[in-house]
């Protein structure tokens, strides 16, 4: 009598690590934002907290919608998906409608919510090179299938800096280099290609005033210390005011009007001055954890457009969490880059429950794929040599398009 297959189960261990970051994040941003919405707009101490509920309910849905899909029918819903992103981006940029903030155009209204395209546009450009990176006839380690995606990575940041949005490009462009990486990216390739994102980028950044006035608070802040560097300092006191243990949840008074967005922007800072050195290291060692299992299910998965998918969905949700973290204790200039999970933020947040449940869906998967025995591959070498097959012109034809 044969047994039943077992169902695969996802993994508990990156569940249990994402749940704990939202419960943390629910918990700071009522603490960061109760005493801060009615000292500055006069509203409800639960107002900002009731907002952030019905977004996480949001995400929810979206992480169900992720954890059930069939990872194979991503490679061709990227491709449209990818166009649907260019062409809100393109919206955003060219709209004079579209919800702004100190001249940034990045959100667009849709009825009591708010549409952020350049999160949109990360997961879509994350799916997309996750497919092409898995095509047999697109080599990541010569140019059929490295100028593909390098031209629609540079297509996407490129209308992103133009909202603008550089800090937002910028990881992008982090994240992409990581997939392009993992596919098997030449270190020839690598090394060239750095240097010329790094000139590009530097010379962006020097050709906006305002982009240079946060290097150059961060150098001198003792110089900008009631202006542009007032948020990193101020994130600075209110670390060094939490210590070790913190002055106790709901207790910090960084978050009255001293931090800038402290249930967003500066989320961290808060969460270290009322739970102390302790927390902060407790909230990383959470992202440490969901970082390593998501690693693990990519050099797990025998399926390389899998593989890839979690190598960047990993790599969005650690790269942003570390850069939140580095500009709260001053280790680089001030971005608006959110935390994930514990930020406030409707797209941002939803993106990140996405990730979460994209990323258990493929752990379910690693269970149900073949079980002849191989050496664990290693997501940023596998695939460097290939071969391509005998369909290429059709293929590449397709990810032009």
């Amino acid at each position: 009598m044969n047994r039943p297959s077992s169902i695969p189960s996802p993994d508990w261990i990156l569940l249990s690590a994402a749940l704990g970051l939202v419960a943390l994040g629910t918990t700071m941003i009522y603490s960061a934002s109760s005493g801060y919405s009615v000292i500055r707009w006069s509203w409800g101490e639960e107002r900002v907290l009731g907002d952030h509920l019905i977004r996480l309910g949001v995400g929810v849905v979206a992480f169900l919608a992720a954890y059930l899909v069939r990872p194979s029918w991503l490679g061709t819903a990227s491709r449209v998906a990818y166009w649907v992103a260019i062409g809100l981006l393109a919206f955003t940029v060219a709209s004079h409608s579209v919800g702004s903030v100190n001249g940034a155009k990045r959100w667009i209204s849709l009825a009591m919510f708010s549409l952020q395209p350049s999160e949109f546009a990360k997961l879509a450009l994350i799916v997309h090179l996750a497919w092409m990176g898995s095509r047999p006839d697109f080599r990541m380690d010569d140019l059929t299938g490295l100028v593909p995606a390098l031209w629609k990575t540079a297509l996407m940041c490129g209308l992103i800096i133009l909202q603008p949005n550089f800090s937002t490009a910028t990881a992008l462009s982090m994240v992409a280099f990581a997939v392009i990486l993992a596919a098997g990216m030449s270190w020839k390739h690598m090394v060239g290609l750095g240097g010329l994102a790094v000139a590009g980028l530097s010379v962006i950044m020097i050709l906006q005033p305002y982009r240079m006035a946060r290097v150059n608070a961060f150098l001198h802040p003792e110089e900008h210390a009631k202006g542009s560097a007032m948020q990193s300092l101020q994130a600075l006191v209110a670390l060094g005011n939490g210590g070790v243990g913190g002055v106790g949840l709901g207790r910090g008074t960084a978050k009255l009007l001293h931090l800038p967005e402290p249930y967003t922007d500066t989320i961290f800072a808060v969460l270290g001055e009322e739970l102390g050195l302790l927390g902060t290291l407790a909230t990383l060692g959470l992202f440490l954890m969901l970082v390593w299992r998501g690693m693990r299910i990519a050099s797990q998965s025998r399926d390389r457009q899998h593989r890839l998918l979690a190598v960047g969905l990993t790599t969005a949700l650690g790269l942003y969490a570390v850069l939140h973290a580095m500009v709260c204790t001053r280790l680089m200039p001030t971005t608006g880059l959110p935390m994930p999970f514990v930020s406030y933020g409707g797209s941002n947040l939803t993106f990140s429950m996405i990730a979460l449940g994209l990323l258990l869906n493929l752990s379910r998967r690693v269970e149900e794929e073949e079980t002849a025995p191989r050496a664990p591959s290693n997501p940023f070498t596998s695939g460097a040599v290939r071969k391509a097959s005998s369909a290429t012109t059709t293929t590449r034809r397709a990810a032009w398009a």
